[in-house]
Formats: structure tokens, sequence, C-alpha cells
């Protein structure tokens, strides 16, 4: 180990920078996100799991910037090793989380991958072609030149290296080339987004500084997410190309384009130094020599021969943005400035999601349930039945949601059935219109056959009076199918309760039979719409309650959870057949027997109301009307028309008569249809709705007793989609409690420093 080495392994032990241990808490974080699968954009892969993730709460570093703008340069010469791959088009085609560790000088750099944990390359153009390697083989079956949102996480170890962790995007393209797929230009500026949306993020906007800043594909992205550049920093780069006589001081000033963490500007090896194979320690001073050699322009400060500092220009004006130390010290000091500030939070999403997560362990049980004897999987049955009848009835109680667009509670939306519909439909039956004289003419006419009425139609009337009972029918039976389409929207919202956070695909499986086990009845859809009870029922057999009860088994077995289904679905239709039953008995009874009275207290409430009534008139004019001149009355008696008109055009005495009849026999079934529009909502409630809410499940459970031992171990076969969740549950309450000691460690250095 040399002199200097040993001098400078001393140096930064005793003066360690004050972000030091924040930026490595963030790093050991991430690493340990990685090894736990919880990266960022898992979503995009697939594998979203709805798990608290630490991964979102991090602050980053995220640089995203056009093809060729020099991304991967800029990242070189921040690790101070060439281990990125280059060529022509789209050189990174997956995302690379780049976690820099500093190391003492003696020790040999030295990377990592998290696809290869063991593995450690000291050989960076093997790391290059690791990379490229890893990529190929995931994005084989995409085709050779397509991009991937799945991270390849390297953990590189070097001297001088900065504690940071650095996410490299693929370069933005405007044009998709042949050999390229054509949605690559779309598929790379989503991707992009996800990445850099987060608030937590700081945007790190590559661009090439000979090309117009107006152009940059790296600000106009950070520019959708971040509008107001409050977490945007800049990087020009090229500034070796620029045409002779132009400079970049009015972007690197923000006069250009204003960014609030500012513009750095570097000068990396150009394509020719690359293929000569200049290093980075040569091209880090070529830089340094070319800024001072343009210090007029860019303000920055140059050495003179006895070792003080001069500069080119006024001090005042010296720029401290340019140069990667320059770049390096912002991207510490940005971080680090954030990771204090979020500390607080992080630690208090730590312990909420590792207090969660507990809770939902406890309540999914261990992995391999053991039931001793029959009694033991009966009362697990039972178990299920009670959780799923408590959550029924609290569905069937619940209040409306808050959200606009969320079903009504159950219990309102049965009483808007019953308050509002029922009303309305019952109303919307046009009784005026259906006893017109010409259809009260023809059914006096048809009942009387041979033998005429003497006084009054008497069976005329009766006939009528059943007729107009049958149009109330209809409403009646559709209020008792619009009952059943809530109670079966309350069944699958209740089933919800015991499936939330189960696998995605397995809600689809299981829960893909539903919408038949718990459709409505066929002739539902052809009479009255009932919209206020059934418009999100489609979308409720997808969308659960968030008030689940993780302990329960119907979460945990999905045969029983499927036994459960079709009790509660079968026990709903019984349900329904009984109440269709008890109000269509009660259109019957009132169209079995007519009340006398009515008829009697109508006729006399005419007679005192006397010809001012439409009714009394009508009464007066059929009396008068009764009385023909005494020179008509032979022939009226025989046999000519005693009304002395036509067989097809009534008289004016029958025309009153008729309206008469029908006035009539039009109050009689409007007050039927008040007294229904009462005792309907009274009928199903008692054979419907307070026999569901009781227990919808009562006859299964008294029939569990009565089932086979080995249909009932069928039943207790435990879900794969638990396993799988509790898997991830422990996984992840690992990665939180290995936050929780990292956390901790950090702070105490941190009050040991104070």
């Amino acid at each position: 180990m040399s002199s200097d080495a040993q001098i400078a392994d001393a140096v930064a032990a005793a003066h360690p920078t004050p972000m030091e241990p924040l930026l490595r808490l963030v790093n050991k974080l991430q690493e340990a996100c990685a090894l736990a699968g919880d990266v960022a954009d898992s979503d995009a892969s697939g594998k979203a799991s709805k798990l608290p993730s630490l991964w979102e709460t991090l602050p980053q570093i995220v640089v995203v910037g056009g093809q060729s703008s020099g991304k991967s340069s800029v990242l070189e010469s921040i690790v101070g090793r060439d281990f990125l791959p280059r060529g022509a088009g789209i050189c990174t085609r997956r995302p690379l989380v780049l976690q820099l560790h500093g190391a003492p000088a003696s020790e040999v750099a030295s990377a990592r991958f998290l696809h290869k944990p063991k593995t450690v390359f000291t050989d960076f153009h093997e790391v290059r072609a690791e990379i490229e390697r890893e990529t190929d083989r995931s994005l084989q079956s995409k085709g050779s030149k397509a991009v991937s949102a799945e991270p390849i996480m390297l953990s590189i170890r070097a001297a001088n290296a900065p504690s940071l962790t650095l996410v490299d995007m693929p370069g933005l393209t405007k044009v998709a080339t042949a050999d390229q797929p054509a949605s690559v230009v779309a598929d790379i500026e989503r991707m992009a987004k996800k990445f850099i949306v987060s608030e937590n993020v700081v945007i790190v906007a590559v661009s090439a500084a000979n090309a117009d800043i107006a152009t940059s594909d790296g600000v106009r992205l950070a520019k959708e997410v971040d509008p107001r550049s409050e977490r945007t920093l800049g990087v020009l780069t090229k500034l070796d190309l620029m045409d002779k006589g132009t400079d970049a001081t009015d972007v690197l000033n923000g006069k250009a384009v204003h960014l609030a963490l500012g513009w750095c500007a570097v000068v990396n090896r150009s394509q020719d130094d690359i293929q000569r194979g200049v290093d980075m320690r040569a091209a880090r001073e070529n830089e340094r020599v070319w800024f001072e050699t343009h210090g007029e322009t860019y303000g920055t400060e140059r050495a003179s021969v006895d070792g003080s500092r001069a500069f080119a220009k006024d001090p005042d004006t010296t720029a401290p943005n340019v140069g990667t130390d320059a770049l390096v010290n912002a991207l510490v000091r940005v971080l680090g400035e954030r990771v204090r500030r979020e500390i607080p939070r992080i630690r208090e999403t730590v312990e909420t999601s590792a207090r969660d997560l507990e809770l939902e362990l406890a309540g999914l049980g261990p992995a391999t349930p053991h039931f001793e004897d029959r009694g033991a999987l009966v009362h697990e049955v039972l178990r299920g039945c009670d959780a799923y009848e408590r959550a029924f009835a609290d569905e069937l109680d619940a209040a409306s949601s808050a959200r606009a667009s969320a079903p009504s509670g159950g219990g309102e939306a049965i009483r808007a059935l019953f308050e509002t519909t029922l009303h309305a439909n019952l109303r919307s039956v046009d009784l005026e219109a259906f006893y017109d004289p010409k259809r009260v003419r023809a059914v006096v006419d048809a009942s009387d056959g041979f033998q005429p009425h003497l006084v009054a139609p008497e069976m005329g009337i009766r006939r009528l009076i059943e007729l107009g009972l049958e149009r109330l029918r209809a409403p009646v039976e559709a209020c008792v199918d619009g009952v059943d389409a809530v109670l079966r929207r309350v069944a699958r919202q209740a089933l919800g309760k015991h499936k939330e956070h189960a696998d995605p695909a397995g809600q689809r499986s299981v829960l893909g039979s539903l919408p038949a086990m718990f459709s409505r009845p066929a002739a539902f859809r052809t009479r009255v719409s009932y919209d206020a009870a059934s418009s999100s029922d489609a979308s409720d057999a997808s969308t659960f309650s968030s008030r689940f009860e993780s302990s329960s088994p119907l979460r945990r077995y999905p045969r029983l959870r499927e036994a459960v289904v079709g009790a509660a679905g079968d026990a709903l239709r019984r349900l329904r057949r009984d109440a269709s039953a008890m109000t269509s008995a009660m259109v019957d009874m009132e169209a079995a027997y007519f009340d006398a009275e009515f008829f009697r207290r109508l006729q006399t409430q005419q007679a005192r109301n006397g010809a001012g009534g439409a009714a009394a008139a009508g009464d007066a004019s059929s009396r008068r009307a009764a009385r023909p001149p005494e020179g008509e009355r032979d022939e009226a008696f025989g046999g000519g028309d005693v009304f002395g008109a036509s067989p097809t055009e009534p008289s004016d005495f029958e025309s009153s008569r008729l309206r008469t009849i029908a006035s009539s026999v039009r109050a009689y079934v409007d007050a039927v249809r008040a007294r229904l529009a009462k005792t309907v909502p009274k009928a199903i409630v008692f054979k419907q709705v307070a026999k569901a809410r009781r227990g919808v499940l009562a006859e299964f459970a008294n029939d569990v007793g009565r089932v086979e031992d080995a249909e009932l171990r069928r039943w207790m076969e435990e879900d794969p989609a638990v396993s799988r969740r509790r898997a991830a549950c422990r996984e992840r309450l690992t990665l939180l409690d290995k936050a929780r000691e990292e956390i901790g460690a950090v702070m105490g250095e941190l009050a040991a420093r104070e």
C-alpha cells in the first residue's frame, strides 16, 4: 500500500462529509429494497401486490436525456470507470440502478450485480459485457432492440466514489429505426415518466450544449412531471463541441431555462478519446484544463504559478457549476438535504407499514393449518359462515360512500326502492287511459253474456277491477326484483371483505363466476329498470371493501368460499321466490274480495258533492237519460235499442253511464294502488330483507354437520394466493425490520456527532 493511499484513507476517516451517514443509509435501504423485490415500477412488470413500498419513500436521483446526449459518459465520469454499453442506437435498454459506495484508496474497485450476488467483478469490461448479456437475456422474447422497465441493479465500490444511487434510464428518442419496435419511442418515454413522477425523485436532465436547449428531450420530459422545475438539476455536456463563437453561459446562468437546482456543465471524453483508450483520470484532468482554458467565458478559477488562486474575470462572477467534481458535490448536497428532510417520514412509513404487516400476518394464520378432528373442521366452516353473515349485515346497514361513483349502502338503496321507485312505477300505470269508454263497454258487454244486467253491471265492474289490479302486478314484482338485486350486490361486497389483498389473478379466477351465481333474474331485466339499485353491479365483482376481515376462513380457503357463494345465492333465490309469492298473493287477495263499502261511501260522497263533481254530473245525467219520453217507451221495451242509438255508437245516456262506471272503478283501483304502496314494502322486508339479514347462510350452516369428512377437508385446502401473500408479507416485513435497524444506527451516529 502506497504512502499516498494511506494518507488518503486517514483523511477520509478523520473528515467524513456531514451527509455521508445519510447517503450511506439511502444506499443500504435501496439495496435491501432491491433484494426484497421492492423496486421502482413493479406495476409495469406485473408484480404489483399492494404491499407497502419502502422504495417509493426514499429520495432518488434519476438521470434522463435524449439518445446520445452524453448520459452514459456523465455517469462513467462520476464513477471513474469505463463500464457502460456503447454503440449506435439505443445502448441502454433497461433502467440501470447504480449504487456507488466509497472505498479506501487501497481497495481494488469492484462491482456486483443483484442477479449474480456471489460474483465480484474487478474487470469493468466484463461489467459492460454482463449488462449486455443480462439485457439480451431478459428481452430475448421481445426482440433484440426492445426495451424493458425491469431494472438492472449494479453496486460499485471504488476509491473516491460518492455514496450515491443513480438510476440511468434508456435514452429518449424521436424515431424508431428499422431494427426497433414501432412502439419503442412511446415505451421509453412512458417508462421514464414512471421513474421520475414521484416527488421524492431528483431529476437529472442531461442535454448536449451543441444543440438548441429548447429541443432538449430531457428538459421537456422533466417539465412534464415537474412543471415548476423544483426538483430538476440540468447537466450540459459537449461544451467542447459547440460552434466557434458560441457558449452556454445563458443556460448555465438560468436565463434560457430556469431550474431551481441549477445547471452544471461537464466536458467528457470524446469518441476519439474513447477509441484511443483515454482513461477516466486523464479525462478528468483534460476537463479541468479545458475549463481553465475557457475561464474567461465560464468564470472558473485558475491556479497561478505560485500556487495562489487567480480569476480570469471578476471574482463575483465565478461559476461553481462547471466540472464533474462540481456535479458530484451538487448531487451529494441535494440528495443529502432531501434525505435529512424525509427521514421522519421514512421512519413513520417503516413503523406503520411494519405494524400493518404484522397484523395481517397474524390474521393469515400459520402456513400449514392442522385440524385434529371433525369438530375442528366444522367449527372452522361455521366460523367462516358467521364472519360472512356479519359482513353481509354490515354491508346492508352501511351508509352511502362519500365517493359519488360508489354504490349506495344496501339499506339506503332498498329504502329508495320503497319510497321513490315503487311509488313512481305504481303511478306510471295510467288507469285513466286504461279505463277508456270503449274498453269499459267491451268488458261490460262481454261479462254480461246472454243475460243483460238489470240495474248495474256488477259482473262487468268486477272484471274491470280485476283487469286494473293485474296492471299493478308488474311494478310490485319489479320491486321484489330490485330488492333482490341490492341483496345480491351486498352479497358480493360482503365476500369482497374476505378477498382484499389476495392475488389479482386469484381474484379473477374466483370472482369470475360471481356474476352468474349472484345475477339478477332474467324477468327483472324485462320490467321496470331500477338504476339506483343496480348501476354498479357489474363493477362490484372486482371492487372490494377496505374493511376486510383478514382472519376469515373464506379468505383462506377458496373451495369453502365457493360453497358459501353458492349457498348464499340459493338462499337469496328462495327469499326472492317467497317475497314474490307473498306480494303476488296480496294483489290476488285484492281481486278475490272487493270492498263493497267503498262503493257505498263513494256514492254517498258523489251525492254530497252534487252536480259540481264530474262523477255526480255523470250520475245525474244517467238518471235523466234513464227516463225516456212516453212515446218511446213501448218501442224501447219492444226490442229496439234501449238507448236510441246504434250498437257501435253509444248514446249520451250510455256514454255518461260508462264514464260513471270508469270513474268508480278507477277510484277503487287507485285506492288499492295506494294501499299496495304501503303494504308491499312490509311484505318484502318481512319475507326477503329481514330474513337475509338474520342469516343468509342459516340453512347452509344447519347442513354442515351432514357433510362428509372428505368434503370438509377439501373445503379446507388453502388458497395458493393466500400462501403467496403470506410469503410476500414476511419478506417485506424482513425488509422493514432491516430498515428500522439501519435508520436507528444512522440516527445514533448523527446524535453522537452532535
